[in-house]
């Protein structure tokens, strides 16, 4: 079996997880927000409306090479579930699980395209069941053991784990923007942080402001 199927398959596996391991871990995760479970509901939500955008914006993209597509759609499923993993509020989990669905439609259909072409003569078929099998397994052992984490240490672990994930599948992609991809990924969420941070302290200041008026 080739490595890059592997890497594809990886992908599959990896948004596997992020999509189904919410329904699993919602009643953790609205506990630890402070959040009804119906309203924590609304992170399964944001997940699908990513795919529904993400999708149909793989036409701007078409122009690319296959290779930097993967790159990017790699790139956005750890940046959206490492925020998921560090979110502090409700609010910046909505954003990150939205932001972790956007991969999701164009990651199938680019890898299909790619395991076929990768695929020997006659056997393109089977190189886009390897493909989809990554979905395959998430749902029997990945969303169980991020179910099992998230009740044994905390549903971060499952988000950060799948964040971490995408590092082996950028490797087996193309080793030589790993490093770029995570230093960007680390610059992107440390940017939201500071965002956060400014608008917590000027809310704050206004209330200051407020009381002492």
């Amino acid at each position: 079996m080739k490595k890059s199927l592997i890497a594809l398959a990886f992908g599959t596996l990896g948004l596997g997880i992020a999509e189904f391991v919410m329904m699993g871990i919602l009643p953790d995760v609205a506990k630890d927000l402070g959040i009804s479970i119906p309203v924590a509901g609304h992170f399964i939500s944001a997940y699908a409306l990513g795919v529904c955008v993400g999708a149909p914006v793989l036409i701007l993209a078409r122009k690319h090479p296959l290779k930097h597509i993967l790159l990017a759609l790699v790139t956005l499923m750890m940046v959206g579930n490492t925020c998921a993993a560090l979110a502090p509020n409700y609010w910046v989990l909505l954003l990150a699980r939205f932001i972790s669905g956007l991969p999701h439609g164009a990651y199938f259909g680019v890898a299909s395209i790619v395991a076929e072409k990768l695929a020997d003569k006659g056997k393109g078929s089977e190189a886009v069941s390897i493909m989809i099998a990554g979905m395959t397994i998430a749902n029997l052992f990945g969303v169980p053991l991020g179910t099992s984490l998230s009740n044994s240490i905390s549903w971060r672990v499952t988000f950060l784990l799948v964040g971490c994930w995408g590092v082996i599948i950028l490797y087996y992609i193309n080793s030589v923007y790993v490093l770029r991809i995570i230093i960007f990924a680390v610059g992107v969420y440390m940017h939201c942080i500071q965002c956060y941070n400014y608008c917590c302290l000027h809310y704050f200041e206004n209330k200051r402001r407020e009381n002492i008026i």
